[in-house]
């Protein structure tokens, strides 16, 4: 009897010892399972479509002013601005307080055509003001068009949170997951989901990266991409044959956005004049405006065209504004410096290096994170 119950109690431990396992395997075969690796596979572009009665049929695109008119618009608010000024001194004269004069005056001068000025511009047309932005070169030729065109949520910063207990990083990561979620929405025609891929190089580092990348698609919650997952060592060498094969144990894939900065920062403009403000590009700032008050009114500034051109007399004009935008980026200190010689510099200078590589090197939709680098 007592045989009995023994081998009973033993079969029955055996059996939940099974079970467990099977759903402990099961549980890392979906964690770990190989998956195809993005970008290997042949493009698939879907066949065009056509209107009503099978003829396609351009879209209708609205009317934008041409440089020479949105120059003119420019030209103007320095006419209004000195009409509001001969109203006001009439009004003195006689008494009585004498009303328009300031219908083209900018409420606001944007001074820099890069992503930040462009999405000023936009923001504060969008808002009903009446706004100006000028550039000195092209929309988009500095800094905004030479970034890692990642829209990433930061899964360094993540691992920074975490280690030093710092609320402000953890945050942040928070808010540019949303964000990120917002601008592939938003903009599809210029972002694209890309995985990137983590080597593994030590068998401790699996669970590691594996908590890290679960807690960053834990973080984006609904605004996830797509879930990370575990990539074999063939199939890691299969992504990246240029990879070191020894000690490669495989590779942690996990997923951010990515977008055509110098697009994006070119549709912020165009959409930014659709609603009003005056985009133009090439007008160099050389000097700022103040009223008898000192306070900042407008500004000068040269057609860089007519200069490229041979010119030696670019044509030079004033804009009037209420209020002045510096969005220059690196250059900052230089127009601060227009409104007052003896400011402090605030903007230290750094660099960053991109290096094209060949395409051999990667696939073309996969992108590859090596953690322990210098810079961390």
């Amino acid at each position: 009897m007592a045989a009995r119950i023994t081998r009973g109690r033993v079969l029955k431990a055996l059996g939940y010892a099974s079970a467990a396992g099977a759903v402990g395997a099961g549980t890392l075969y979906q964690i770990y399972r190989p998956k195809d690796v993005p970008g290997l596979e042949a493009a698939y572009v879907p066949p065009p479509t056509s209107g009503e009665g099978g003829v396609f049929r351009a879209p209708d695109f609205p009317k934008e002013k041409t440089r020479a008119e949105q120059i003119a618009d420019l030209k103007a608010s320095a006419g209004a601005a000195f009409k509001q000024a001969g109203s006001k001194i009439a009004g003195a004269l006689t008494g009585q307080e004498e009303q328009g004069g300031d219908d083209n005056v900018y409420d606001l001068l944007v001074i820099g055509g890069g992503a930040t000025g462009a999405g000023v511009a936009l923001d504060a047309a969008t808002r009903g003001l009446k706004v100006a932005c000028v550039e000195r070169d092209d929309f988009a030729s500095g800094t905004s068009s030479k970034s890692t065109k990642l829209v990433h949520g930061g899964v360094r910063y993540l691992e920074k949170a975490v280690w030093e207990l710092d609320y402000n990083q953890y945050n942040l990561v928070r808010e540019a997951l949303r964000e990120r979620r917002y601008f592939l929405d938003t903009a599809p025609h210029l972002s694209s989901w890309l995985p990137i891929m983590i080597p593994v190089k030590t068998w401790w580092q699996a669970p590691y990266f594996w908590a890290g990348t679960k807690f960053y698609d834990f973080l984006a919650g609904s605004e996830n991409i797509e879930s990370s997952y575990f990539l074999t060592r063939s199939k890691a060498l299969d992504a990246f044959p240029m990879l070191k094969k020894e000690n490669l144990w495989g590779a942690l894939v996990y997923y951010d956005g990515a977008h055509n900065d110098s697009r994006m920062n070119i549709s912020l403009a165009m959409t930014a004049a659709l609603y009003g403000a005056t985009m133009v590009n090439h007008l160099e700032v050389t000097s700022l405006e103040k009223d008898a008050n000192g306070k900042l009114c407008g500004a000068q500034v040269r057609d860089m065209i007519d200069l490229k051109n041979g010119n030696s007399n670019p044509d030079s004009f004033s804009i009037k504004a209420k209020g002045i935008i510096n969005a220059t980026g690196p250059f900052t200190d230089a127009i601060r410096k227009m409104d007052d010689q003896n400011v402090q510099e605030i903007v230290a200078p750094s660099s960053g290096v991109h290096v094209i590589l060949p395409g051999y090197y990667s696939p073309a939709d996969m992108g590859l994170l090596d953690p322990q680098t210098s810079d961390g």
